[in-house]
């Protein structure tokens, strides 16, 4: 039996995380983590009230602006200066949208900054 290698762009395997950029790991996490606290914190709010609810503006702008994030870091992967301008504007969302809606600012400010962080250090190490 044969193994095969996927040659197309795209996440192939766990492998593939081990090999990324340094730079990209700060946009990677930032989105990531936009996305797991925000699916979390709806979870969380589904057990306390024991019913479905409907998902706060919160939740929904960090899981929408986290995916944009996480898009950003696929697209860097290929293309360093388009995938970092993705994550920059995800990150500059975060942080002006979501931090000003939000009661609790911490998660989205957290991972504003660190998709930013991660968009500027991306440029600044190609160029």
């Amino acid at each position: 039996m044969e193994t095969r290698v996927r040659s197309e762009p795209g996440f192939a395997s766990w492998r593939e995380l081990a090999r990324t950029p340094t730079h990209l790991v700060p946009a990677l996490l930032g989105g990531v983590l936009a996305v797991l606290f925000s699916v979390l914190g709806y979870i969380f709010a589904m057990v306390s009230q024991s019913a479905i609810v409907p998902a706060t503006p919160e939740q929904v702008y960090l899981f929408i602006f986290g995916v944009i994030g996480l898009i950003g870091y696929g697209i860097a992967k290929q293309n360093v200066q388009n995938g970092s301008i993705i994550s920059a504007v995800s990150g500059l969302a975060l942080i002006g949208v979501v931090a000003d809606i939000a009661a609790d600012s911490t998660v989205a400010l957290l991972t504003g900054f660190l998709l930013l962080a991660g968009a500027i250090w991306s440029l600044a190490s190609t160029r």
